[in-house]
């Protein structure tokens, strides 16, 4: 194609794409509604104290493998010979063919997803903070600390809570969902995890290794690069301390580092795309 991006043509395209597919993402619909409604009931049944904690564990336990799959679904399409032809030859950039998978399963998937789980969530809170307890349930509560009222999930405090390790992990799991299922052409749903654990583990290791050498300590661990270490204290062998980077430097190194390996699969992906057309 001549003209790299257009927005008329993208639309044209994203229309086809939804409507071949429509069977496909009703279902897939149906099925995170599902999930959510029946994990939603069983966990704001709980009290407060437990809602509070559990619903941000909900929010990712469910997330990521259900993003993980609907991405490679999406995108494995292009290993099957004859569905990857008719999509190839479609009349449009390459650019537009990767910009709109990356649109359907990406930017669509987080919007729909993040759309539902407030609303539950909405629902949710309202049912906890005017539901009526019964005496041994307040004296539960109180065991726990005495919290009757919850906020929503996506007020700023309960954001702030969640590990930011958690958020790294869900920036990285789209384009690295993408660009594997794109270089891996069979069994492409279990080697990908494979794969993803694997290098989570060499990562871990070549990080603590790294500290080893630098600080010379045996004992110092850290779970991702520039993040905060614990190490055992020199004093007291039963006692650890906390060994941070000065901010903003530590939290400006992760975002560097994060934001170029998103774009390097991104670049990946969009390559192996290329491949495949020519």
């Amino acid at each position: 194609m001549n003209q790299i991006v257009s927005i008329t043509r993208f639309g044209r395209l994203l229309r086809k794409y939804l409507i071949d597919s429509r069977g496909q993402l009703l279902a897939n619909l149906g099925l995170l509604i599902g999930a959510l409604f029946v994990l939603g009931v069983i966990i704001y049944q709980s009290s407060p104290v437990e809602v509070n904690n559990i619903r941000s564990i909900l929010f990712f336990v469910l997330g990521w493998p259900c993003w993980y799959i609907f991405t490679v679904q999406q995108t494995t399409v292009l290993n099957q010979r004859e569905k990857a032809i008719n999509y190839l030859m479609l009349p449009a950039s390459q650019l537009e063919k990767v910009t709109l998978v990356w649109l359907v399963s990406g930017v669509g998937f987080v919007v729909i997803y993040v759309s539902l789980f407030c609303v539950l969530d909405k629902i949710g809170v309202s049912f906890v903070n005017n539901r009526h307890w019964t005496p041994e349930q307040l004296a539960m509560i109180n065991r726990q600390g005495g919290l009757l009222k919850i906020n929503p999930f996506f007020d700023g405090k309960n954001l702030r809570d969640v590990p930011t390790e958690l958020w790294v992990y869900t920036a990285l799991l789209h384009p690295f969902s993408m660009a594997f299922s794109l270089l891996l052409r069979r069994y492409t749903v279990p080697l990908v995890v494979v794969v993803a654990f694997t290098l989570i583990i060499i990562g871990w290791m070549g990080n603590n290794s790294l500290l080893h050498n630098l600080t010379g300590s045996g004992t110092i661990r850290s779970a991702t690069p520039f993040a905060e270490a614990i190490v055992e204290s020199p004093l007291n062998q039963y006692a650890y301390r906390k060994v941070k980077l000065p901010q903003p430097m530590s939290n400006q190194l992760r975002y560097v580092l994060g934001s170029l390996v998103i774009v390097l699969l991104y670049i990946t992906a969009y390559v192996r795309l290329k491949e495949r057309e020519v």
